[in-house]
Parts: C-alpha cells; structure tokens; sequence
C-alpha cells in the first residue's frame, strides 16, 4: 500500500535545451545563432550579439545589482573571473553604461608605432641589424629630430 509518489515524479529533471547555461535557480542564458537572451524567473533582462562585450557586461551587473545572481555564479556561469565582474560593477559605478564600452589602456589590436617605423625597424632587421643597434639608430634619429625642432 505503498502510494508515496516517487522522488523523480516530484523532482523531474529539467531538459534544457542545447545552449542554456544555468547561472543559479532562477537565473539562465540562452546563447543560440550567434545571439544570448538573459532570462530571470521567466522574464528576458537582457538580449545582445555575442561580441557585444558592452551588452554582456550590462547584464552581468544588472544580475548582481538586482539581486538575481551572485558574482561567483555570475562569473561562472560568464566564463570569467569574479575580480573581472567586480572590475564591470566599478566601471558601471563610476561612468554608466558607457564606461563598460572600451577597456582602459591601449586599445587591443592598435599598433604603437606609425607604419613608417615599423618599415624602418623591418628593413634594419632584413639586413640583420641587431635589436641593440637598431635602438641605437632610431633613438639618434629621434634625438636629431628633437634637437632639431628645439632651434
């Protein structure tokens, strides 16, 4: 007379489908055709192109500044370290959405030196100049053009 219900029949699992990342409870993502839907007790806070490093910040800091989500489950669940998620809130904090655009410092992909140098640079390293002597020769130049504008 055995009529307790089975723990499965309570329990059922949950079959997500391919794509979903649970980021606790009531907290997932969806990541499907190159898009991500963010979604809290049934309800899509967030909704951007994978790439958008801005929209996906957003979403990491509105999860934490409502309440939704801890910053390890957020980071986890992000694929990112809990001090990059807190480097998120800051930057939120101090300047906005905006502020989550661009990283600061040099912006990735940029090069340092004008084409100009790094053709002279090549060119000294064609005719096996060494990295020493190439210094030597472009900070002269630098010096004579300085000393040059000083006049």
């Amino acid at each position: 007379m055995d009529e307790s219900p089975r723990q499965r029949e309570l329990f059922p699992e949950v079959n997500a489908p391919d794509g979903t990342t649970w980021i606790n409870a009531r907290s997932l993502m969806r990541t499907q055709n190159g898009h991500r839907v963010v979604i809290v007790a049934g309800v899509a806070i967030a909704q951007y192109a994978l790439g958008d490093r801005m929209a996906e910040a957003h979403a990491m800091v509105s999860l934490i500044d409502q309440g939704w989500a801890e910053q390890k489950e957020v980071a986890r669940a992000f694929g990112c370290s809990t001090r990059s998620v807190r480097r998120h809130q800051r930057r939120f904090e101090d300047g906005g959405l905006s502020a989550l655009g661009r990283s600061s410092g040099y912006p990735k992909g940029h090069s340092r030196l004008p084409t100009s140098r790094m053709r002279q640079v090549a060119s000294m390293k064609e005719q096996e100049f060494s990295n020493c002597q190439i210094a030597m020769r472009i900070s002269a130049v630098h010096y004579d053009d300085a000393f040059a504008l000083a006049r």
